[in-house]
């Protein structure tokens, strides 16, 4: 079911709810690029027995752009909208860059989060700091010229091959503000997590050699340990698309954090 969101950070947001009206609700949160349609399958594991709720973030999809700059708060702010509709506590899933979209949420709002899932979340394990990122020093200086918006057209062919949407200005300013966006979250780890189920997916095929397997592993299983309730598990041969290539793991997950919670 459509249920668009009017006046959230400036955007509309485009939001699917499917499920029992009275079912448990699970919100599902893409990443960079990312699109209500990488959840379909997973929403359909999960709708017997959970209200899923999934939506494309400010600027993505059919979610009109905001004013406001990207940032951890203001991703709270979208969630916040999102629950209202959902009801919570709710169990949060986010991939990628939304998994630090998720943290942020489960310390400032504790109290509506019924358990998290990260899939194969952006690196920042505690006290990383504003790391440097190319990607982001070359988006940063796009927006310094005025040339977001060609350069998202010239990416869009190339993330439709991976089949992504097609690149936006919103997708250049995210990728541009990532740095800030990681040292927001670190800085937010000073607030507790909720005492709720915590769990980390890694996609066991990026993991390359043994030296960036150690990193990614390092990273994701200090990001684990924040929670008293952490769990680590690896998603074998999986791609950084862990919903696509095994959304049965991703809802199992899910499915742990509503019996246990």
């Amino acid at each position: 079911m459509l249920c668009p969101v009017a006046n959230v950070v400036g955007s509309t947001l485009h939001l699917l709810v499917d499920g029992p009206a009275d079912a448990p609700p699970v919100v599902l949160t893409s990443g960079l690029a990312g699109a209500v349609a990488d959840w379909d399958v997973v929403t359909r594991l999960l709708t017997p027995s959970a209200r899923v709720l999934r939506f494309d973030r400010p600027g993505t999809g059919a979610s009109t752009p905001s004013p406001e700059p990207p940032s951890a708060r203001r991703e709270v702010a979208v969630l916040d909208a999102v629950l209202d509709v959902a009801g919570a506590p709710a169990v949060l899933v986010g991939h990628s860059l939304a998994g630090l979209h998720v943290e942020a949420y489960a310390r400032l709002r504790p109290e509506r989060v019924r358990g998290a899932v990260l899939v194969d979340p952006s690196l920042v394990p505690p006290g990383v700091g504003r790391p440097f990122d190319l990607s982001a020093v070359f988006a940063q200086a796009l927006l310094r010229v005025g040339a977001a918006g060609p350069a998202a057209r010239c990416a869009g062919p190339l993330l439709r091959l991976f089949g992504r949407p097609p690149a936006t200005a919103a997708v250049v300013e995210e990728l541009a503000g990532y740095p800030a966006l990681v040292a927001e979250v670190d800085a937010l780890r000073t607030h507790p997590l909720p005492d709720v189920p915590w769990q980390v997916l890694t996609a066991g095929g990026t993991l390359g050699g043994a030296r960036s397997a150690l990193h990614i592993l390092t990273a994701h299983g200090s990001m684990a340990s924040l929670s008293a309730h952490g769990l680590h598990r690896i998603v074998p041969e999986a791609s950084h698309m862990v919903q696509l290539d095994d959304p049965g793991a991703v809802a199992d997950a899910v499915r742990r954090c509503l019996s246990s919670s």
